[in-house]
């Protein structure tokens, strides 16, 4: 089995799946009456949503293109690993510093939404771990 490949696809499609899941409130939610609550929700914690999607696409671009050569692998590999690092951190401060709002009332599935962020952050950091690994041994 090549370990490169396979946790350099694994890590691309978690990053992105976690870019995607989200954003799936805005997708499913919608009404005047949430916009600002949607609002607060993603702008909890240290860095905010945006800042957790600006870490997962980067990990996936700098994952994606470490096999393209123009810049020493290990060196690639490393920067994954750490922006892997951010992308669950900030996930998780995110997600402990949400504060219940009325949109929770009305969608109960928002209880759960920044939890599997979080969940599916964590192979980020994982396989371009397991990346670097196989890179370098």
């Amino acid at each position: 089995m090549d370990f490169r490949d396979v946790s350099r696809r694994a890590g691309i499609a978690a990053a992105v799946a976690t870019v995607l899941v989200l954003g799936a409130p805005y997708a499913l939610i919608s009404g005047p009456e949430y916009a600002s609550q949607l609002a607060d929700y993603y702008a909890s914690g240290v860095v905010g949503a945006a800042g957790i999607a600006l870490f997962a696409l980067l990990s996936a671009v700098v994952v994606a293109s470490i096999e393209r050569g123009n810049l020493d692998p290990g060196t690639l590999a490393g920067v994954a690993v750490v922006l892997g690092v951010a992308t669950t951190l900030s996930a998780a401060s995110w997600a402990t510093a949400i504060d219940p709002s009325p949109v929770f009332r009305d969608h109960l599935w928002l209880v759960w939404h920044a939890r599997v962020v979080v969940a599916l952050s964590v192979p980020v950091p994982l396989s371009a771990a397991v990346y670097a690994r196989a890179l370098l041994s």
